[in-house]
């Protein structure tokens, strides 16, 4: 019997199905030929890590402004 998985052990999986064109296209083969990526997936899952990586800054720097933009309204 098997009992509920804990949300934080829990695997999400998302499919991708889909054709890269251009300029893209282009940047994959060049990784790949470079030994940059080991594959296609690989590509896109370090793709999207750096993404994230962005993303997460940007917030970061958003929430420092926020709080600099705070601290000089209270004097």
């Amino acid at each position: 019997m098997r009992g509920k998985a804990n949300s934080e052990t829990e695997k999400k999986r998302v499919r991708l199905n889909m054709v890269v064109e251009g300029e893209p296209a282009k940047w994959l083969g060049e990784w790949k030929e470079r030994g940059l990526v080991t594959s296609y997936t690989d590509a896109v899952i370090q793709a999207l890590r750096t993404f994230n990586e962005k993303v997460t800054e940007q917030d970061l720097k958003a929430v420092q402004l926020n709080n600099m933009k705070s601290l000089n309204d209270d004097y």
